[in-house]
């Protein structure tokens, strides 16, 4: 008998590896380059030591090229703008812009996207719903 073996990573685990990442970077640049928020206090909004911050700012973490060359790298920066807005004025908490940033990566297709070009199998459509149903978004988030 001959076994086959897939190789699919689980949809939070690749969230967590390849898109992750890129949403804090992109947070954290945002909210130093139109914020002005200080390096030292973005890391203790994101619960991460300041070298992570400083990692993504130099680029050496939170760079997946297949997470920017999706189709909905766009939309998903114009979302990442708001989400540090409402940070910065403290409208809303790490925690609760990462659900809603997740979730539109994954209605908008982005996720979709990354697994299929990483050669996994399942869509993303599959995915379950986030369990932090009790995550309220603030009045000014985008929710499809």
């Amino acid at each position: 008998m001959q076994y086959i073996r897939y190789t699919m990573r689980h949809s939070c685990e690749l969230i967590v590896v390849e898109i992750l990442p890129v949403i804090r970077k992109e947070l954290a640049l945002e909210m130093i380059k139109t914020h002005k928020v200080r390096k030292a206090a973005i890391a203790r909004m994101f619960d991460v030591s300041g070298t992570a911050i400083s990692q993504y700012v130099h680029g050496s973490r939170g760079n997946r090229n297949i997470v920017e060359e999706s189709p909905q790298y766009g939309e998903l920066m114009k979302e990442i703008k708001r989400s540090a807005k409402r940070l910065v004025e403290k409208k809303s908490g790490i925690v609760e812009e990462l659900c809603l940033l997740c979730g539109f990566v994954k209605r908008s297709g982005m996720a979709d996207f990354v697994y299929e070009t990483n050669g996994e199998r399942a869509p993303m459509s599959k995915c379950v719903e986030c369990p932090r149903k009790n995550i309220e978004a603030p009045d000014d988030a985008t929710v499809a």
